[in-house]
C-alpha cells in the first residue's frame, strides 16, 4: 500500500465519521406520535374536568387506559419502522434516544408509583395534579440535550418552550385550566418539531 492509497482510505474514512456525526435525527415520528397522543389526552381530561361534553369521572380512566395502551403499541411499532433508517449510529441519534429512554424511565418510575398508591387507597393521589410540571421538565431536558447533540435548533428551541410551559403549568396548578396548558404543550413542543424533523429524515438505506 503506497501512501497515496493510505491517504485516500483514510480521507474516506473520515468523510464517513463525519456524515454520521451530521446525520439527521430520527426521532420525529416518536414526537409526532407522543404529540398527538398526549396533546389529545390532555384535552381530553380537560374537557372532563370543566364538565364541556358532561362524561362522568370514570372517563378519566377511560381516557388514560387507551393512553397507555396505545403508546405502547405505538412505540413498538415506530421503533420496528426505524430499524433500517441510515445514521441511526451517529452521535446524535445516540444521544436522542439514551436521553428519551431515560426520561421515559423517569416518568413510568413516578406514574407508576402513583397508579399503585391509588389502587392501594383506593381513591386518586395527589401526584396526578402535581405531574405537569414534572413532564415538562422531561420534555426539556430531552428535547434540549437532543437539539444541542443532533444539531437541531428547533429541538432546542422546542426545549425551552417545555420549560416555559413548565413554568405555566405551575402557575395554572390545581385549577382545570392547567390541564387545556398542558395540551397546548404537547403541542407546540412536541408535535410541531416532530413534524418538521420527520421532513428532514433520509429516505433510503444508504
Amino acid at each position: 500500500m503506497n501512501q497515496t492509497t493510505l491517504q485516500d482510505d483514510l480521507a474516506y474514512v473520515r468523510d464517513l465519521a463525519e456524515a454520521g456525526q451530521q446525520a439527521p435525527l430520527l426521532g420525529g415520528r416518536f414526537l409526532t406520535f407522543w404529540g398527538v397522543l398526549t396533546s389529545v389526552a390532555y384535552f381530553l381530561h380537560y374537557s372532563i374536568a370543566a364538565n364541556l361534553f358532561g362524561w362522568p369521572p370514570t372517563a378519566y380512566a377511560w381516557v388514560w387506559g387507551a393512553f397507555i395502551i396505545v403508546g405502547i403499541v405505538g412505540q413498538a411499532v415506530l421503533g420496528y419502522t426505524i430499524r433500517n433508517k441510515p445514521g441511526g449510529h451517529s452521535v446524535g441519534n445516540r444521544s436522542e434516544a439514551t436521553v428519551w429512554m431515560a426520561g421515559g424511565f423517569a416518568l413510568f418510575a413516578y406514574f407508576g408509583t402513583v397508579i399503585i398508591k391509588s389502587l392501594v387507597a383506593g381513591t386518586p393521589a395527589p401526584g396526578f395534579e402535581a405531574s405537569l410540571p414534572i413532564v415538562f421538565a422531561v420534555y426539556g431536558t430531552g428535547l434540549i440535550t437532543s437539539g444541542i447533540m443532533g444539531n437541531q435548533k428547533t429541538l432546542t428551541y422546542a426545549g425551552y418552550g417545555a420549560f416555559a410551559m413548565l413554568a405555566l403549568a405551575i402557575w395554572f396548578e390545581g385549577t382545570d385550566f392547567s390541564w387545556a396548558v398542558a395540551s397546548l404543550g404537547a403541542f407546540l413542543t412536541v408535535l410541531v418539531p416532530g413534524l418538521i424533523m420527520m421532513r428532514q429524515e433520509p429516505k433510503n438505506v444508504v
